[in-house]
């Protein structure tokens, strides 16, 4: 139960109306997401089941299901359930097939089922809109998530909508990334459900007790459930069935004192079960240990209730009766709100629960000895919550279940290796094992900096061997991405130096390591060696070229970086989660270095793949290949969209060098849209550790300083950050960003003699950032058209469109014949918001006697509702956790609706937007 008690529906019809509402917005938008989150018992079940209803008398075709934590265990359980809602055609019975897998799927099943689900979706929305409803979206299996993330994608264009329902605080990481995914390509709506109101409340018990109530009855309901509709139904019940109402006149009220009352949230969900006899309570106990139970399991149902089989199947009927128990369809019986699970597990003794879970265990244990199929993370569930310390067998089975859904469902492994861990004695020789498959785990799962701990400890106990090797490889490896470089390179020089023949990509790992502690002709000599050392198998051979092509890039050897790139793909061997590693690292390194098209190539690559393998590994690479392009590319609005929805979940994870890559590029965007007060949150922010990103940062902190008004500030960053030997990364374009900075303050001299020492420093450097800088610049300090045309030039081809613009528009201020140029060069900087550009750029056309363009496309008056209601709270002075709190957004989308109120507006500050509001009233 919860604001639906009978057939009425209270309180919720706001809510209800704006579900309903999105529908009909739907054939014009194409796909539109709906997430509607509370905490539990406040109606979002009741919500989703009620705009079901209505959408199906629209004649809406409506595909649903629900889940919890036992079909959570089930591969592709929520999106085989929802296909099974819907009437049976042969392309619903085809998805379904696919996805129940009896057999083993081979390398093309996964874009297959995609491509059957993608086709049902298309198949109900082809004549009117339709709906996929997913309730405790929260509780989804991985494997639906990750195929929900592909299928939908593939649908946008199709008048569908997803509506989900989500506790408000739950722990399943793999939700946000798929909503984060569709927002970038639907609209996602969120419905935040809060208490009902006191008057809404009283309609809810007046219903339960079937009369009027008076004031202080319903307040006192209110009250103790905090106008949380489950707890009121409960609470009135429990409170009629204690006779502590009656009727007075024509209303119900309180027989006595509400301190004389004591009745919680949870002993009134408790009372729900108290008029049952005794064996049928035993029951419902029983039941809650399983979470779900199928009728072929009523023997084992009756062991843990410790009753007479006759007597389980009597209690199991009037459970059903009651309705506390209820089908869910072919998957078995469960509670039929999980909230009445809950409290009956609770109110189990541990011990007890501890027994029963045991029971349960041993009978699957016994069904697996004789060769009957038994679901292994079932098994490992029970044994998680049963096994006593020193159980060897429950150590084994939770070991296996977790090599065997280390890739899967990363999270799950390393929790099932921490409980092994847990059972085991200190010194047990599994113990070494164990940490390993944990370390491995949480790496996988995009956790490195949780993944050290479990991997330093293994190292401690395993022997020299390929396990000791592999497992020292991904604690490197976790470590650099934690940014713990001097720490990592110790660790490898041990490793190394134990007298073991050490693998080739322990060799590559370490010489990765001593280019980001500055050790650069040591890692530049060793690449050679490394090279020509055997790889012992596909994986390795990925990870030693990743690392080579990550080295050569950081040392400038760019076209040794696309070659190691390209190895590393072919090392793959066509295995799909190794093709996706060496796609995802050659993007993300090439992007950063510049390498636009040869980064573009292999983040379509990339992403296809991810689209027909599914998974989540390696998302930050991808999203740092995908937020470099967009900012090369003068995608300026999509790219600050990215880092809002990256940077949270990159922070979360402890990938702190792809995160500082991300705000560096943030502030380098906003410090030439001139948005100064948001970029001075990132440039307050700690400077990073990776010397790649700390010399990024440097080059946008610089800026910002300029921008402030700081020169000598931006000229001590920019001076600090480029050693005496050139050899740091972004060298080139720090020296290009210091002649600039010179050149237009009057420092002619100084700026020329930069300009000849970055000549010596970029002279065999051939990425098309690094040339075009130095021609740039060149070019500008000597006043060189002919240069400045290379420099365009060089852009162009090298896909760097803002650097072609910012080319353009000192060629123009040196060539008067450059007219074409400034206005190409004007366009993309009123595309991409850079107004200061934009407005040096039209000065000049002015001067030339050419005819400046009319700022089209950004006019005062085009803001979303969205975006008009954030400044109109911008106008009266909020700040942005204020906003957000008010909007139930969070503060960084708040953030991104700012900045693209900035650049529509033309405006570079809250007090800008202000007037601007103020004169359009």
């Amino acid at each position: 139960m919860s604001s639906v008690v009978g057939r009425a529906f209270f309180g919720r019809e706001a809510e209800l109306a704006a579900v309903v509402g999105v529908v009909e917005r739907v054939p014009a938008a194409g796909l539109v997401v709906v997430v509607v989150s509370g905490e539990p018992g406040i109606g979002k079940s009741s919500l989703l089941a009620e705009t079901c209803r209505r959408l199906r008398d629209r004649g809406c075709a409506v595909a649903a299901a629900e889940s919890d934590d036992v079909s959570r265990r089930i591969p592709y359980a929520a999106v085989a359930t929802a296909l099974r809602s819907v009437a049976g055609s042969g392309d619903v019975r085809a998805a379904v097939e696919a996805l129940d897998l009896t057999t083993a799927p081979d390398a093309t099943w996964f874009g297959r089922s995609c491509e059957l689900v993608a086709r049902v979706l298309t198949g109900l929305a082809a004549e009117r809109p339709a709906a996929l409803v997913l309730d405790d979206l929260d509780q989804v299996d991985d494997d639906s998530l990750a195929m929900l993330a592909v299928v939908l994608r593939r649908v946008t264009a199709a008048p569908l909508v997803l509506i989900a329902a989500a506790r408000t605080h739950h722990r399943n990481p793999g939700v946000e990334e798929l909503l984060d995914r569709l927002e970038r390509h639907a609209d996602v709506v969120r419905v935040r459900l809060e208490p009902l109101s006191g008057g809404d409340v009283a309609r809810i018990v007046e219903t339960v007790l079937g009369t009027p109530v008076d004031d202080g009855l319903a307040h006192e309901v209110h009250v103790r459930a905090d106008g949380n509709p489950f707890f009121a139904v409960e609470i009135a019940r429990s409170l009629r069935e204690l006779d502590l109402v009656a009727v007075d006149g024509d209303r119900a009220r309180l027989t006595v004192s509400p301190s004389a009352i004591r009745l919680t949230r949870r002993e009134a969900v408790l009372r729900r079960v108290a008029p049952l006899d005794r064996d049928t309570r035993a029951v419902a106990r029983a039941v809650s240990i399983f979470r779900r139970v199928r009728l072929d399991q009523i023997g084992l149902l009756a062991r843990v209730a410790s009753l007479p089989e006759e007597a389980v199947v009597d209690a199991f009927d009037g459970l059903l009766r009651a309705h506390i128990v209820v089908r869910d369809e072919d998957r078995g019986y469960r509670f039929s709100h999980a909230l009445v699970g809950e409290a009956l597990y609770q109110e189990i003794g541990p011990a007890q629960r501890r027994h029963l879970h045991s029971l349960i265990s041993a009978r699957l244990l016994d069904d697996r000895a004789r060769g009957l199929a038994v679901d292994e993370m079932e098994l490992a569930w029970h044994l998680a919550e049963s096994a006593p310390p020193g159980d060897l067998r429950a150590v084994r089975v939770m070991a296996q279940a977790a090599a065997a859904n280390r890739t899967t469902a990363p999270e799950t492994a390393a929790a099932l290796c921490a409980r092994a861990l847990e059972l085991l004695p200190v010194a047990a020789p599994e113990r070494a094992g164990l940490l390993a498959s944990q370390c491995r785990a949480l790496a996988h799962a995009s956790r490195p900096g949780a993944a050290i701990g479990p991997g330093l400890a293994a190292l401690e106990e395993l022997p020299p061997g390929p396990e000791r090797s592999r497992c020292a490889v991904v604690v490197l490896s976790s470590m650099f991405l934690v940014g713990r470089f001097a720490e990592a390179l110790r660790l490898a020089d041990a490793e190394l130096g134990a007298g073991a023949e050490a693998p080739a990509a322990l060799h590559a790992q370490r010489a990765l390591l001593l280019v980001f502690t500055g050790r650069h002709a040591e890692a530049l000599a060793e690449v050679g060696r490394i090279e020509a050392m055997p790889v012992t198998s596909a994986a390795e051979g990925v990870v030693v070229f990743d690392r080579l092509a990550v080295i050569t890039s950081m040392l400038f050897r760019h076209d040794r970086t696309v070659d190691y790139a390209n190895r590393a793909l072919a090392s793959a061997d066509g295995q799909a989660v190794l093709e996706l590693q060496a796609l995802a690292v050659g993007a993300s390194t090439g992007a950063l270095a510049g390498l636009v098209h040869d980064a573009s190539w292999r983040l379509r690559r990339a992403e296809e793949l991810r689209e027909r393998a599914g998974g989540h590994a390696f998302r930050g690479e991808l999203e740092m290949a995908r937020v470099a392009l967009d900012w090369f590319g003068g995608e300026w609005d999509t790219c600050l969209e990215r880092v809002g929805r990256a940077a949270a979940e990159l922070e979360s994870r402890q990938e702190l060098m792809m995160l500082d890559g991300l705000r560096a590029i943030e502030l380098e965007v906003r410090t030439w849209r001139g948005e100064l007060d948001v970029a001075a949150r990132l440039a307050a922010l700690e400077v990073p550790g990776s010397p790649n990103m700390s010399r990024l940062h440097a080059l946008a902190m610089a800026g910002y300083l300029a921008a402030r008004g700081d020169v000598e500030g931006a000229r001590r960053v920019l001076v600090e950050a480029v050693d005496d030997d050139g050899m740091t990364a972004y060298s080139c374009v720090l020296l290009g960003r210091l002649i600039e900075l010179d050149f237009s303050h009057g420092r002619v001299a100084e700026a020329r003699r930069t300009a000849q020492r970055l000549r010596v420093v970029a002279a065999e450097r051939v990425a098309p950032w690094t040339r075009t800088t130095v021609r740039r610049v060149i070019g500008l300090v000597e006043q060189d058209a002919a240069v400045l045309r290379e420099a365009v030039d060089e852009a162009r081809v090298g896909g760097l469109v803002f650097e072609q613009a910012r080319a353009q528009l000192a060629l123009g201020l040196v060539d008067r014949g450059a007219v074409a140029d400034l206005l190409d060069a004007y366009a993309v900087f009123q595309r991409v918001g850079a107004h200061g550009l934009r407005r040096q750029a039209g000065g000049r056309l002015r001067e030339l006697g050419a005819k400046v363009p009319r700022a089209r496309g950004r006019a005062a008056g085009v803001l979303t509702a969205a975006e008009e209601n954030v400044a109109r709270l911008v106008q009266q002075g909020m700040r942005n956790r204020d906003i957000a709190a008010a909007l139930h957004y969070s503060p960084r989308t708040i953030e991104v609706y700012l900045s693209r109120i900035y650049a529509k507006l033309r405006v570079s500050s809250r007090l800008e937007l202000a007037r601007v509001l103020d004169g359009r009233a």
